[in-house]
């Protein structure tokens, strides 16, 4: 029992002296040593907070979304056997979205393995690729070198996880009864160790390279979901003093700005860009678009893509860009932005075409006071200041990057590394515990997905407003090829669950409104949230799939030239 007590105390606060004060805890049964001590360095440390999730998945995704605020690793903790499994969905998202997780798998020690005992799978390397590491450590074995071991080992996780690009550590826990840790006792000192790191920067030669091409051609700034990791400051410098059009995703965090374009997949849709405002170069940054057109027009005509930053360099599944800029991305703009010198670049009909086309069709859509799920997109303008939306895949994501154009600050936020609707409130409910006004736009399947998630809102004190559209299934899939299979489509792909929102709303203890008119949506989303709140808006899918028809003919008969 000294043993174990005495390693995990020298796990534990490894981990807090390089800067961990996040953890999640899913309870069971084979991680009680460490769940217990935790608890206890909690009571006798502030900084420190301990969540307590009972659904694996729901708490992989709220660690998720603590991790997306403070951009610092979140520690999970589980059981042994499938309760470690269920954090796979929300430790596939963290790793392609560059999230740092840290997740301690207790587990059955060697002897107990592959014979049949209860509750015990192969937790080595249990999440495969999606890891950046794995690492298993003997916190029963008795010995000063292993315990030095931990020390160091557990620190330089905390740096790998956090290291570009960031992502997940596995570290698996297997432990022998008895499990009761010695509680009471002295807490180790933990020496914290440094990481001194520089960040990649380009030569000078190449610094001169690109402000030859950012002032003699045509250049587009193309930015992916990247949620505050990109300095948008600099970013939108560099586009004035260049005089380049910025294309920023809903989840860039560069909306609104100067030379900032919105919807280019409806306007790519509808047809409506003029061959003269083709880039010859893209600046491209972050993730991977919302746009699903964006990538291809750009393959399609040619235009060489540099793609910045060491997080994404080789993630382009279009498998177009020429130039990989393999460098600190902020570090670049900065070393950009402090070239002397004037530009030789001024206003030009090149910029001054795209802003005039993003105007235009802004006019356009914002004309209908029609409640629809395009105009929902586009009141979530009137969320108060400073508040965080966070939204789910599917269509709500897509109409969100195409109809909105926020006027005040507005932190966007999704789950857009693996696109799926796994933990979506779990996540949104992780990024409100920073305690701003949060506020989820989802659809009724992704919200009936993650119900759970609906109870930590209770449990750990979050405000939190959720919209609700509730078209009665899948909506995204009425418009995908498979819709055309009418006597199939409903039961494969639909999916209707005929869920009533105002029973789950008083099942979880939440407030719920059911809006019907653009006016009153505006009026509900001024409000800031107060406990659990349920706004459903009620929309049909098939009358969902011709308003978005509707308009994009609409933008189509406008705005060709």
């Amino acid at each position: 029992m000294e043993t174990l007590t005495t390693n995990i105390k020298h796990m534990l606060g490894a981990l807090v002296a390089q800067g961990v004060t996040d953890f999640v805890v899913s309870p069971g049964s084979r991680s009680t040593p460490v769940a217990l001590l935790l608890a206890e360095l909690a009571a006798n440390k502030q900084a420190i907070k301990v969540l307590v999730d009972i659904d694996e998945r729901s708490a992989g995704f709220l660690a998720l979304g603590i991790a997306k605020n403070t951009k610092k690793p979140v520690v999970l903790l589980a059981t042994s056997g499938t309760a470690t499994a269920n954090y796979l969905p929300a430790v596939a998202e963290a790793s392609i979205s560059h999230i740092p997780l840290i997740i301690l798998t207790t587990d059955r020690p060697t002897e107990l393995q592959g014979i049949g005992a209860p509750q015990t799978i192969n937790q080595n390397q249990l999440y495969g690729s999606h890891a950046k590491h794995f690492i298993q450590l003997d916190l029963q074995l008795q010995h000063p070198d292993n315990t030095e071991y931990i020390d160091y080992r557990m620190q330089q996780v905390v740096y790998l996880a956090s290291k570009a690009p960031a992502g997940v550590i596995q570290v698996n826990l297997p432990l022998r009864k008895p499990l009761m840790p010695a509680l009471q006792t002295r807490w180790p000192q933990i020496l914290p160790q440094r990481f001194l790191t520089g960040k990649k920067m380009l030569t000078i030669a190449d610094v001169t390279d690109l402000i030859k091409v950012l002032t003699q051609q045509k250049v587009l700034i193309l930015v992916g979901p990247d949620e505050e990791q990109l300095n948008r400051d600099l970013l939108l410098k560099l586009s004035e003093k260049y005089q380049i059009p910025v294309i920023a995703d809903a989840l860039s965090s560069v909306r609104p700005g100067i030379n900032v374009i919105n919807g280019i997949d409806v306007l790519l849709e509808a047809d409506v860009i003029p061959k003269d405002l083709i880039p010859d170069v893209t600046f491209r940054f972050g993730a991977t678009p919302v746009s699903a057109r964006v990538l291809p027009w750009l393959k399609q005509n040619d235009v060489k893509v540099y793609q910045i930053g060491e997080n994404f360099v080789g993630k382009d599944h279009s498998r177009f860009a020429q130039i990989s800029v393999d460098v600190d991305s902020n570090q670049l703009l900065a070393q950009l932005l402090a070239q002397p010198g004037t530009p030789t670049k001024t206003e030009n009909a090149y910029l001054a075409g795209w802003l005039a086309l993003s105007d235009n069709f802004k006019k356009l859509v914002t004309q209908n006071t029609v409640l629809t799920e395009p105009t929902i997109a586009q009141a979530m303008k009137n969320l108060p200041s400073k508040a965080q939306l966070f939204v789910a895949n599917s269509m709500p994501i897509r109409d969100i990057d195409n109809y909105l154009w926020p006027e005040n600050e507005l932190k966007i936020i999704g789950n857009r590394g693996a696109n799926g609707i796994d933990g979506t409130i779990s996540s949104a409910v992780g990024i409100a515990t920073n305690g701003q006004p949060t506020y989820l736009l989802i659809g009724d399947l992704t919200l009936f997905h993650d119900m759970n998630g609906l109870k930590l809102v209770d449990l750990l004190g979050i405000n939190l407003t959720i919209i609700v559209i509730n078209n009665n299934g899948g909506g995204i899939f009425s418009f995908l090829p498979q819709a055309q299979a009418k006597d199939y489509f409903n039961e494969l792909f639909g999916t209707p669950l005929n869920l009533e929102i105002a029973k789950i709303a008083q099942l979880y203890a939440g407030e719920y409104k059911c809006i019907s008119t653009l006016p009153s949506l505006t009026a509900e989303l001024q409000k800031v949230p107060k406990g659990l709140k349920l706004i459903e808006i009620v929309s049909q899918r098939d009358k969902n799939v011709l308003v978005h028809q509707a308009l994009v003919t609409k933008i189509k008969q406008e705005l060709n030239n």
